[in-house]
């Protein structure tokens, strides 16, 4: 349709039509009305209009007599259809009784009411629409009109009127998917004009002719008689219209529509129809298509199936169209998006608007909804036809034809679908597959004489669309195809392949294929695919096919599932080894690692008589093999007896040595290289053994090599050997000088640090080494040194270890360090190398590039000096200056203990005058050098204070380093944690002794400047530290400055020195240390002295002007500044807060602020109305300052009730995050700086230990809790990290304390501390931030089911954030919303991780609370009841949410072993007494999946870690406890087990305790997996007795030898039990 008539169809009579009830279930009939009208020529239009105003004015004015017309000849059509097919009229397509109630109700469609489908009673879906209402009430109407036109004008004139007709009819016709009402409509109103003279309009006899294709033989009635004129029409022309082409060519019949030209006419207009007629050109072909299954039986057997082929390749061909009009819409919004005008006329955003129609979408549903091929398709094969009227082999014929055809079209349809999420449209057809592919299995499983030699339209059907297939449609056949036979899944080779044996059915190929694709697109479901049978079919159907897809397949289930590693059987085992190749031997791989059995059984195989030559032969194929092997082996010894453990290794060394120790003439390094060397060194014979020795003659001249850094772990392995023996330093000194060697060939081979981490792991290896021999070849040393400081003077790495060297080998005096190189030679070597300067000197622009190679080059300076002091020379202090920064980082504190040492050294910087530091420094000895000693001025105080960073000099101030002493340490250099960087605080150990000269009474003193850099400021600080030489230092500074000032010449000075004389006076007794808040005071007073512009500097003024001395116990001026009434008392409010914020350092400051009252006040203040944000964010500061201090925390805890302070905050609706983020961080610090170091003192008794108050703790959670409700998405990720920790610390000290109240005997009331609706809330809040929709769903479900209020309406405001981000996120541009998700995933992965892991242990802590049912009375009401079933439903619900996240947590995210106690403490206290929960568990299966994954990593990691035996001993109970609930298979083992389990719980014996469990282990591993017999537990037992020479008899059981392993005793009585059984 073209964009006029479109806009037409909206703008002009759409909303009248629609409103009038004309159209109200054939809305698209309108359209093909339009689209002819805007056809019609412009000079007849006007009476083509005319006509159809008649029509619809008279239609909305009365419609019933034309609905009821065509209600009945819907009625009658379908009675017609029944008689044909003699059927009862039940089995019609759709009821009559339903047409009858849809035809009662036209009058209520008319009026347009809403309400229908609750009317009627059903819903009216999309096929019952089209069937009971195939077309409006216009037609009769139309036709009533025609006829009277033409009846009443006898000469023509409606001629245009008729053709207009006849154009829509012929669509309308074509649109219909049962067209014999709309036939049998035109022939009743064509009888009206038998008196017409048909020569006048011949295009209604065509039409007649046409339209009675589809009315049957019975019900045509002769209506226009044959006319010579009429009859006679040429043959038929290639038209260019395809609808136009196809209806000529099918009136003729089928010879004409099958003729070769006009097929390829077809389908070339088929590729290249306009998107306006596509779904018409679709419905007429599924309409010629389902006359022709109709009327097969009448079809030669030629002609019938070649019909049915080109309809459906017509279809395809359309489908395909379909898709390249949406690919071309799709590129044409893309360009006009990029492109487009801010102002569209109504028109163009009409005309866009269905530009993008979804052709694509339209054509694909009305094709694979088309009855005809949904019902037709397979159905031979599911035995449910269609009703038909064909004999059984033209049945056979057309079910052939039409399943090729659909297969084709579902081939070509199916990705199609899906790319536009439609894929449930094919729903109907993979039903079909599935049932029709299940009979055939079923079929083939009982009789193999079922089996066709060729593939079956199902199976090819399955293979060609299992992709699009659900998971549990595909599950269910997979299954059925692992519990076919053997036969019918295997088939003999052909005589011409070179190999004889068994390959794959097709059977077999298209079950690899369905396993392979269901492991890639479901990789991580929580559902196991097999059950242990399935696995063992699998693991037979591999042994008997030997398919290499299949043993890929099988691979890759281990690898995803590794737990199904224990459903393996041996044989397959075997089979893999015999196999030999690569895959097979991999599966042997993962079978060792994941089960104790298979390594048993490679153990047992390694031992028997063919097993060496078998190794000899392919070394290179199993050598990967051997290597997972040697790395298992260790860590499950007492699984296997000692005596097949210890034989293994000597074999292996026989039948690999010689081939492994040929590794080292490898000069290439390569895998296989790797492989080969991590597998000798773990085959190492004993010291002495002869092999050993020639080994150690190779290696050291291999370790030289520089690209064989591999060999290293052979040399390792080598130490271990040896490691009692005498040979060990000899060997060790070897390695030391191979080392220096290989470090020496690397850095003459590669020039530019290629390969650093190479180099890195040399270097550590070297300083090993080094340390335990402590001797070395002088000439090797020097030429390590040589060529080291030539190549990888800026490699830190090389320094550091030069360093450590240097002190290892110098720290005494000895022969050997007489023979190595002068340490003075190695200082100039280092100091005079070319790159020294440029290294070690300070840029003015440097970042942190050079910092480490910096510190690094001074650390040797620094270890150098002190083992040579006669080293310094006065030379070297400008350029270690120039190095130095004044800082507090790590490298300047070591120049100035450099520097310190040269003062030591008589080589003093004050007798040299250099005052200047960094690049000052450096450019005033190059004027020294250039002028010469005669014009040499020195640099005045201007100058060297200029050199200080006003800013970073208030940073020292604001964290000043109170514990920095002055006489320096040489051991250990200063850190504070709680600065984030100490390069940008100034070092005042320096500053203070450089003031301190400089203020001199000789000198002339900058006294401005020296205020206005904060030199005074930190001064004034230095009088706040716990180190009694700084404070004299400062104290001296300030007196010297203080004379200075007197004669000084500026401005501030009479306001300077009367701040100086009140600080003196309130100095009450010699160097007193003065409180940090007040320091701080007088530094910024200083600095706003120099500020009279500022508000402040008037308040200042004044303050001083009226005290004569600073009172040394209070904030000076507090609450002056703080109760202001000035105009800029927010000013002054906001001074004072801040001050107040930054001087709380210790608790020195806190008692200042707690005697003046200040918390009070501002606690107070901070809820006023007065209190601005700008005020709570400072006042929050103060209190987060305050938390930090021991007693403060307490304090405003207990005397200020600071915690039912911010619950008070807490309750208000809405908080913003900046305030939110305050408060979690407030709440974070005082609850760790209340606890102290209370949680470490455990091995203390209960009696002894100091516990926080238990009232205190409980009020820690109910903020916590009320805290919960405040959480969102838009939270610092960091502090959602910190409020989960704190909670999690909350709760575990609450159990502690519990715990040991409970050993004393003391009485606890509320043991219950979080209810299930906040764990609910806490579940929905993790929920959000991680996007978890499952949880999302769950949880709302939850809340929904039992009326959470709390919950409901947290998720409600959640999903109205999210609609009003949706509504603004259209905004931004898509490459920005990219990025932004990108860097939000980086910065999300760690503290997710964090909060994670505190949920964990959150819910851990949970005491699920299960109501007790009410006692009834007689009369009592059962609202009681009621509520204690619904509080018992939730809590049952909630628990079982939070064990379903809690594992699916732990086995997707990897195990933390400290949650693991935890974790099954609480499943076993919590969870197991309640049978309810118990069975909610057991029902889900992906639930039961995870606690199986999380029983065998909590397996494979207690082997790694000793502490969680005890642990798996408990997980052991705890899942034979929920096999008894789930009621799995018992057998004669299952008491022997729990007897087993049983005794592991008591036994003190570590090995025996370690093998119950792992027997256990075995046990439940068979039997979770859906074994009915525990075959593994059965064949570890097999095999360890075949593997002793001992006779199975009571006897031998009863008094066996003592020194006999703990699991053969265990394995022979489950074996012999094994026999009995």
């Amino acid at each position: 349709m073209n964009i006029p008539s479109k806009i037409a169809v909206c703008l002009l009579p759409g909303p009248v039509l629609r409103d009038s009830g004309v159209f109200e279930y054939t809305w698209k009939e309108l359209t093909v009305w339009l689209e002819h009208l805007d056809n019609t020529k412009e000079d007849k239009k006007e009476a083509v209009i005319r006509f159809l105003e008649r029509i619809l004015l008279k239609l909305v004015t009365n419609p019933y007599p034309y609905t009821d017309k065509a209600a009945d000849l819907v009625q009658e059509a379908s009675v017609l259809q029944v008689n044909m097919f003699k059927q009862d009229s039940d089995n019609i397509s759709i009821p009559v009784s339903h047409i009858d109630d849809v035809l009662d109700m036209v009058d209520v469609l008319i009026e347009g009411s809403d309400g229908l489908d609750e009317e009627i009673g059903f819903t009216l879906n999309e096929d019952m629409i089209i069937q009971a209402f195939p077309f409006s009430a216009v037609v009769p109407a139309a036709l009533e009109a025609r006829n009277i036109l033409l009846l009443e004008t006898k000469n023509g004139t409606g001629v245009h009127i008729v053709e207009y007709l006849v154009a829509v009819f012929t669509d309308l016709l074509h649109s219909q998917r049962e067209p014999l009402a709309l036939c049998l409509m035109f022939q009743l109103y064509d009888k009206d004009l038998q008196s017409l003279k048909v020569s006048k309009y011949p295009q209604l006899y065509h039409f007649n002719q046409y339209y009675k294709l589809w009315i049957p033989q019975q019900s045509q009635e002769p209506l226009f008689k044959k006319r010579k004129e009429i009859c006679k029409e040429p043959a038929v022309a290639l038209d260019s219209i395809f609808t136009t082409l196809l209806k000529k060519a099918y009136e003729r019949g089928s010879n004409t529509l099958l003729e070769d030209d006009i097929q390829t006419k077809l389908r070339d207009l088929a590729s290249q129809l306009p998107p306006e007629r596509l779904l018409l050109g679709v419905k007429h072909v599924l309409l010629y298509l389902k006359s022709t299954v109709e009327n097969f039986g009448t079809l030669s057997k030629t002609f019938g199936p070649h019909l049915i082929d080109l309809c459906v390749d017509l279809l395809r061909t359309l489908m395909c169209r379909g898709n390249q009009i949406e690919l071309d819409n799709q590129q044409k919004r893309e360009e006009h998006q990029a492109e487009s005008d801010l102002f569209m006329d109504e028109e163009s955003l009409i005309a866009e608007e269905f530009s993008d129609e979804k052709a694509t979408e339209d054509t694909l549903i009305l094709i694979f909804r088309h009855p005809t091929l949904q019902s037709w398709f397979l159905a031979l094969e599911q035995r449910s036809l269609p009703q038909h009227n064909l004999n059984p082999v033209t049945v056979k014929l057309l079910s052939a034809h039409l399943n090729s055809g659909v297969l084709q079209l579902l081939k070509t349809g199916a990705s199609m679908l899906q790319s536009v999420d439609h894929k449930h449209v094919l729903s109907k057809y993979f039903e079909a597959i599935t049932r029709s592919v299940l009979k055939e299995l079923q079929a083939a499983g009982k009789d193999r004489s079922q089996l066709s030699p060729k593939k079956s339209h199902p199976l090819e059907a399955l293979e060609e669309l299992h992709v699009y297939m659900t998971a549990a449609q595909l599950k269910e056949i997979t299954l059925t195809m692992l519990r076919l036979p053997e036969i019918s899944l295997t088939i003999q080779k052909s005589e011409k392949s070179p190999k004889k044996g068994k390959e794959l059915s097709f059977y077999g190929q298209i079950l690899v294929q369905l396993l392979t694709e269901s492991y890639q697109r479901q990789p991580q479901r929580g559902e196991l695919l097999f059950s242990t049978e399935h696995m063992k079919a699998l693991g037979i159907l591999m042994s008997a096919s030997a398919s290499k897809d299949l043993e890929e397949l099988f691979l890759q289930a281990l690898q995803s599932e590794p737990v199904l590693a224990h459903a393996v059987s041996a044989e397959v085992h075997i089979h893999c080894l015999n196999q030999r190749s690569e895959t097979s031997l991999a599966i042997v791989g993962m079978l060792m690692k994941h089960c104790r059995t298979h390594l048993l059984q490679f153990e047992l195989w390694c031992l028997s008589s063919a097993a060496g030559k078998c190794l000899r032969k392919n070394v290179e194929s199993f050598l990967p093999l051997i290597d997972v092997y040697l790395q298992c082996r260790d860590q499950y010894d007492f699984t296997r007896p000692s005596t097949v453990v210890s034989a293994v290794l000597p074999v292996l060394r026989k039948a690999l040595w010689k081939e492994l120790c040929n590794v080292f003439q490898d000069t290439k390094a390569s895998h296989e290289t790797t492989v080969k060397l991590q597998v000798l060194s773990k085959l190492l014979p004993s010291s002495g053994n002869k092999g050993l020795q020639n080994l150690i003659d190779q290696l050291p001249a291999a370790l030289e090599k520089a690209e064989n850094n591999e060999s290293w772990a052979v040399a390792d392995a080598i130490s271990r050997v040896l490691e009692n023996s005498e040979e060990l330093h000899s060997w060790r000194k070897c390695l030391l000088s191979a080392c220096m060697k290989g470090l020496v060939v690397m850095y003459n081979s590669s020039k530019d640090e290629s390969k650093q981490e190479v180099e890195r792991s040399m270097l550590l290896r070297l300083e090993e080494l080094l340390r335990c021999v402590e001797e070395v070849d002088p000439d090797e040393w020097y030429s390590l040194v040589r060529i080291g400081l030539r190549y990888r003077y800026r490699d830190e790495a090389f320094l550091k270890v030069l360093n450590i060297a240097i002190q290892l080998l110098y720290k005494k005096e000895s022969s050997l360090t007489q023979s190595l190189v002068k340490l003075s030679k190695l200082h100039m070597m280092v100091t005079q190398h070319s790159l020294f300067l440029s290294a070690i000197l300070r840029s003015r622009e440097e970042e942190d590039t050079n910092i480490q190679t910096r510190e690094a080059l001074v650390d040797i300076l620094l270890t150098v000096v002190k083992l040579s002091p006669s080293l310094c020379e006065s030379s070297h202090l400008a350029v270690l200056l120039g190095a130095y920064g004044a800082t507090l980082s790590a490298v300047d504190q070591k120049i100035l203990l450099l520097l310190q040492l040269y003062e030591k050294n008589n080589q003093s910087l004050i007798s040299s005058r250099i005052l200047l530091w960094g690049p000052a420094a450096v450019e005033h000895h190059k004027t020294c050098k250039s002028l010469g000693k005669s014009l040499w001025q020195q640099p005045s105080m201007e100058e060297i204070l200029c050199l200080l960073d006003r800013e970073k000099m208030m940073k020292t101030i604001l964290s000043f380093p109170q514990h920095r002493r002055l006489l320096l340490s040489q051991e250990s250099l200063y850190r504070d944690e709680s600065v984030k960087s100490l390069d940008d605080l100034y070092d005042p150990c320096f500053l203070l002794q450089l003031f301190s000269e400089l203020t001199r009474p000789e000198c002339v003193v900058a006294c401005h400047k020296f205020v206005e850099v904060n030199a005074l400021g930190l001064t004034v600080a230095a009088l706040s530290s716990y180190d009694s030489n700084m404070r004299a230092v400062a104290y001296f500074v300030l007196a010297s400055f203080r004379s200075h000032l007197e004669g000084a010449r500026f401005r501030e000075k009479t306001q300077l020195l009367y701040l100086l004389d009140a600080v003196q006076n309130g100095i009450r007794q010699p160097n007193l240390r003065f409180t940090f808040s007040l320091t701080l005071y007088i530094a910024r007073v200083a600095q706003q002295i120099l500020k009279p512009e500022e508000h402040m500097y008037i308040k200042v003024n004044r303050f001083l002007l009226s005290h004569q001395y600073l009172d040394l116990r209070k904030v000076p001026g507090f609450f002056q500044l703080f109760y202001s009434f000035d105009f800029e008392y927010k000013t002054e409010r906001e001074w004072i807060l801040r001050l107040l914020g930054e001087g709380l350092r210790d608790k020195h400051c806190y008692e200042l602020y707690d005697y003046q009252r200040i918390f009070q006040v501002i606690l107070s203040f901070f809820n006023s109305p007065l209190c601005d944000e700008g005020s709570q964010s400072r006042i929050l500061e103060i209190l987060q300052n305050a938390a930090r201090v021991t007693r403060a925390a307490y304090e405003l805890i207990q005397d200020h009730s600071l915690l039912t302070w911010i619950v008070h905050i807490l309750e208000k609706r809405f908080l913003e995050n900046k305030l939110l983020n305050r408060i979690i961080s407030l709440l974070h610090t005082l609850w760790l700086t209340n606890l102290g170091d209370k949680r470490e003192s455990k091995n203390q008794s209960p009696e002894n230990r100091k516990f926080l108050p238990i009232q205190l703790v409980n009020e820690f959670l109910y903020v916590l809790i009320t805290l919960i409700k405040h959480i969102r998405t838009n939270l610092d990720l960091a502090k959602l990290a910190q409020f989960f920790g704190t909670l999690r610390s909350v709760l575990e000290y609450r159990a502690i304390l519990a715990e040991a109240f409970k050993e004393m005997s003391r009485f606890t009331v509320n043991n219950s501390v979080l209810s299930s609706k906040e764990i609910l809330l806490l579940l929905h809040k993790w929920s959000v931030i991680e996007k978890d929709p499952q949880l999302q769903e769950d949880v709302q479900t939850l809340a929904q089911k039992f009326q959470v209020k709390e919950l409901r309406k947290n998720i409600k405001e959640k999903n109205r954030s999210q609609a009003s981000s949706h509504t603004r996120r259209p905004i931004q541009k898509k490459n920005e919303l990219e990025r932004d998700d990108d860097a939000a995933a980086d910065l999300k992965a760690c503290e997710l991780e964090k909060c994670r892991d505190h949920l964990n242990s959150i819910f851990a802590h949970w005491e699920p609370v299960f109501p007790a049912p009410p006692a009834k009375h007689q009369g009592e009401p059962l609202t009681s009841a009621d509520l204690a079933d619904e509080a018992a439903g939730l809590t049952c619900a909630s628990t079982y949410l939070v064990i379903k996240w809690l594992l699916k947590s732990t086995v997707e995210h990897g195990l933390n072993t400290q949650n693991v106690p935890l974790t099954l403490r609480w499943l076993q206290s919590c969870i197991l007494p309640h049978p309810v929960v118990v069975q909610e568990m057991l029902r889900d299966e992906m639930l039961r999946n995870n606690i199986f994954k999380f029983y065998t990593q909590v397996c494979e990691a207690s082997s790694r870690t000793a502490g969680l035996l005890k642990e798996l001993c408990l997980f052991s109970s705890i899942m034979l406890h929920l096999m008894d609930a789930q009621g799995l298979p018992k057998n004669s083992f299952h008491e022997r087990v729990k007897m087993l389990c049983l005794s592991a719980m008591t036994e003190e014996d570590a090995n025996k305790k370690a093998v119950c469990v792992f027997l256990t282990s075995v046990y439940i591993g068979d039997i979770w997996l859906g074994a009915q017999e525990p075959d593994m537990l059965i064949t570890h037992a097999r095999l360890i007795c075949s593997s002793t020479d001992d006779k199975l008899n009571d006897d031998n059981l009863e008094t066996h030898k003592q020194g006999e392993e703990t699991i053969m005793a265990l394995c022979k009585t489950l074996y012999l039990a094994t026999l009995g059984h």
